[in-house]
């Protein structure tokens, strides 16, 4: 995986590892359902390989709910500020929610509403919204928007998300 990475990003397309903690298909599918596992230290090894050999320029982490190793907070692991900046102490690159719109995510909330301010304040860098209706994509960005107007976001993390995307794009910003 380490060689299949460096391959890929020697050719200027980002990788990323995938699905942070694990266990993504272990017991009911998270596009599908609620999904739940416990995570063992080996399921963490090939993450904190990457991490301590440095060079995966992003992680994206599941919706899976966890116990054990990486315990989530009774939520999605995606939407979990615990995981989210536990992993962003240990890593310094992107880290990329899974698509926001399976139901192992969308199912936890009553409303998408809910679902945009839980998944941006966890912390991800970069939110997957594959909704195909611009509106709603045009809906998320004005629900945290208000959020960061209202205090409930704060602008540097925004900040610090677009200097990383932008950093890891090839651009110098700091």
């Amino acid at each position: 995986a380490y060689s299949y990475i460096l391959g890929l990003q020697s050719q200027g397309i980002m990788a990323t590892a995938k699905h942070y903690p694990g266990k993504t298909l272990v017991g009911r599918d998270p596009h599908q359902s609620l999904a739940s596992a416990v995570i063992e230290a080996v399921d963490l090894d090939p993450y904190e390989f990457l991490i301590n050999k440095g060079g995966v320029n992003s992680i994206m982490v599941s919706h899976i709910i966890t116990t054990g190793e990486v315990y989530s907070e009774d939520v999605p692991s995606d939407v979990s500020q615990a995981v989210i900046h536990d992993l962003k102490r240990r890593y310094p690159g992107l880290i990329i929610s899974d698509e926001i719109h399976m139901l192992g995510l969308k199912n936890f909330y009553d409303n998408l509403d809910e679902l945009y301010l839980a998944i941006f304040k966890a912390g991800n860098d970069i939110i997957l919204n594959f909704d195909k209706d611009p509106n709603e994509v045009y809906h998320m960005i004005q629900v945290i928007k208000e959020a960061v107007e209202n205090g409930d976001i704060s602008e540097e993390q925004i900040d610090d998300s677009v200097t990383k995307i932008l950093e890891a794009k090839g651009f110098e910003v700091r």
